[in-house]
């Protein structure tokens, strides 16, 4: 990876850090202040693995942090594809957030994915061969505080969308077949979803949690619609489940700014969860 690409991405963050600096879980705010930066997880360093922040689920015995393994995504398409899609939800959210008036909340989603995710995974996206796509992350992340309109914000966000769909298509083989692969990714997303919503089980009064678990709701539809069509041609029962999965998803989490009440219940979506893994592990 080269110097140059690197330093830029941390310069940039680190400049708009210095702008206010935002507490962990904020409430809703008029404008932005200054992106979060979060305590990175202690790792062996000669296993490198993404760390998913503070606000990814971490929550005493409920296993809502993940990490993905910047090895095995360059060799397997679900870690690849589900590092890309992490990251996406964070830009769902944050723009959604931005756009309903919690712009503090969601101008903090767009900085998370770079230290969190997106640093570790550039030699990964090197090494396939993709075009990367930090300088396009850090100018949506640092445009909240440079004063640029929220035509320009929500451009900039469309750029890095369009830029993981780009790196999508540089996923590896792996040997496994469209519908299992996609299966597999579709499933991680609604059970991080639901982990989430774990998480406010115990801490009713927490906004983070809710809105990472709103873009993995976001992002999960999002990919059910571009792909489950593959998964219904293999197991039409197991395609119609994951719809299923997906509408109980946004109705526990109906939009971007958390409501008052929550109706949902975690404990049946990690079950459901449970009953798409076993059904996508079916699939070759």
């Amino acid at each position: 990876m080269g110097i140059t690409r690197h330093t830029r991405i941390w310069t940039s963050a680190g400049t708009a850090a210095l702008l206010g600096g935002l507490a962990g879980c904020s409430g809703p705010s008029e404008a932005p202040t200054g992106p979060e930066t979060h305590q990175e997880s202690v790792v062996n360093p000669a296993v490198p693995a993404f760390s998913e922040g503070e606000g990814e689920g971490e929550s005493a015995g409920s296993g809502g942090e993940f990490g993905i393994d910047p090895a095995e995504a360059g060799r397997d398409p679900v870690v690849f594809l589900i590092a890309l899609e992490v990251m996406r939800a964070h830009y769902l959210a944050g723009i959604d957030a931005f756009e309903a008036g919690d712009r503090t909340a969601g101008a903090e989603m767009f900085a998370h994915p770079i230290s969190e995710i997106y640093i570790d995974f550039e030699p990964v996206l090197e090494a396939r061969a993709a075009p990367l796509f930090g300088d396009t992350m850090t100018d949506a992340s640092v445009a909240p505080y440079s004063g640029e309109s929220d035509e320009a914000i929500a451009a900039h966000v469309a750029d890095v969308v369009a830029a993981i769909d780009t790196a999508s298509a540089y996923a590896p083989e792996g040997g496994m077949s469209p519908a299992g692969v996609h299966a597999r990714v579709l499933v991680d997303l609604v059970e991080r979803a639901a982990l989430q919503y774990e998480v406010l089980a115990t801490n009713p009064d927490a906004h983070e949690p809710y809105l990472d678990g709103y873009g993995f709701s976001r992002a999960a539809r999002r990919y059910a619609g571009n792909h489950l069509e593959r998964v219904a041609q293999v197991d039409p029962d197991l395609a119609l489940l994951f719809g299923q999965a997906v509408t109980t998803l946004e109705r526990a989490f109906p939009s971007a700014t958390r409501p008052q009440h929550l109706d949902g219940d975690s404990a049946a979506m990690l079950a459901l969860a449970a009953q798409l893994q076993q059904g996508s592990d079916a699939l070759d």
